[in-house]
């Protein structure tokens, strides 16, 4: 069988001697060989050369990641936040962007994991946590994977590429009496003017995601400050109304005072300033440094402690699935506590329905009939064949 020819391609540009070589390669492999006095001008010059070759039909990586944010946003209708952090990732994936699609071949693809997965990062001096460059790598899989689609690869060259490395689920949660601490010295802070503090507590109490809680508008607190929506998100169960704890209302009524409906309610904040918050108060209240998705899953995890199913929990948190709450949010201990305490009530007689969360009250107990509540402290009330209810801040079925 004849040997398929190679297209016309550039090479280089490589050290030789004290200047620097470009290699240009004919389809049918004669090879031009250029110096050039300095490594700013070769590869300025091979630049140029590929953009050439392009024009015949091939793709560098940098037309081909253009024409990918193209897609991301016009077809795929994706946010203008997840468009850039796909692009960043893509971005310290290909680091070569002048190289052309089919020079991306398995073995330097593997070797561009390597390298992502082993070398330092500038600003942590330390290489990326597992599931940073296994989720770069998802990432690079998909985006080749288009390119595959649009016929500008014959094949992914990072389909045999695999990720190593095991993924963590779940991350560091505070204890009960922790977090206790923790809100406490919040509310200090918010009692202050610092609006991130507010922020900081709507992860724990209303187990929002970050980027909801810096992506609110004015216009999302509604009904005078005891709902907030939340119509865009990760997800579509994240799309849901969530009932705002009575002690919050007055700090976020606050906070949009004097704001148009539109303005951002928090400012301009990208989504790691509610994580610095948490974590600054951490170390305020001397317990140990948590993140804000830790307190999300402390959220989900004093729910089912309190009675709560991972089904109404996974509501709560805006997850498709119950499996992702159980898997990454909810502790291991507190499902099987909630398991074991659902079968000693029927086994007395009662009857496990699903239970109702309603909304919290801030620090200490507030009185509503005879009922007392508190969020780390409330206990269901389980009646022989009744429906059992559960007070738990913040959590309550999606209205959406």
């Amino acid at each position: 069988m004849a040997r398929r020819s190679k297209p016309e391609r550039v090479l280089g540009p490589y050290r030789h001697y004290r200047k620097w070589r470009v290699l240009l390669v004919s389809a049918g492999g004669a090879k031009t060989v250029t110096d050039y006095e300095d490594e700013a001008k070769a590869r300025q010059v091979v630049r140029s050369l590929r953009r050439e070759l392009a024009k015949g039909g091939d793709r560098t990586v940098q037309e081909a990641r253009e024409k990918y944010e193209m897609y991301m946003r016009d077809d795929k209708g994706n946010k203008l936040r997840s468009i850039a952090a796909t692009t960043w990732r893509l971005g310290i994936f290909f680091h070569e962007d002048d190289l052309l699609l089919d020079e991306l071949t398995p073995e330097r693809c593997r070797g561009y994991y390597d390298a992502l997965r082993t070398r330092p990062r500038p600003k942590t001096k330390r290489p990326l946590a597992v599931d940073s460059h296994r989720n770069i790598l998802a990432e690079a899989k998909s985006f080749l994977g288009w390119c595959v689609g649009k016929r500008w690869l014959a094949r992914n060259p990072l389909d045999e590429v695999v990720g190593v490395g095991k993924r963590r689920h779940g991350k560091v949660q505070l204890r009960i009496d922790e977090a206790r601490r923790w809100q406490a010295k919040a509310l200090e802070f918010a009692d202050q003017g610092e609006a991130g503090a507010v922020a900081a507590m709507m992860s724990l109490v209303m187990g929002m995601r970050a980027s909801e809680i810096v992506s609110r508008v004015v216009r999302d607190l509604d009904d005078e400050g005891q709902l907030l929506w939340i119509p865009e998100t990760k997800t579509e169960a994240g799309r849901r109304t969530l009932p705002v704890p009575e002690f919050l209302q007055p700090y976020l009524r606050q906070i949009a005072k004097g704001k148009g409906p539109a303005d951002s309610l928090f400012g301009r904040h990208w989504r790691d300033w509610p994580r610095e918050w948490v974590q600054r108060i951490c170390r305020a209240a001397k317990v140990p440094v948590v993140t804000a998705h830790g307190m999300r899953g402390l959220h989900g995890t004093l729910a089912v402690e309190r009675g709560a199913t991972t089904h109404v929990v996974a509501q709560a948190l805006g997850h498709e699935s119950e499996t992702t709450s159980r898997e990454s949010y909810i502790s291991r201990e507190a499902i099987t506590g909630a398991d074991q305490r659902r079968v000693l009530t029927v086994l007395a007689g009662g009857r496990a329905l699903t239970p109702t969360l309603s909304h919290s009250v801030g620090e200490g107990d507030q009185k509503r009939g005879n009922e007392t509540k508190n969020f780390v402290t409330a206990e269901p009330r389980v009646e022989k064949n009744c429906r059992t209810f559960v007070e738990l801040n913040g959590i309550e079925p999606s209205a959406s």
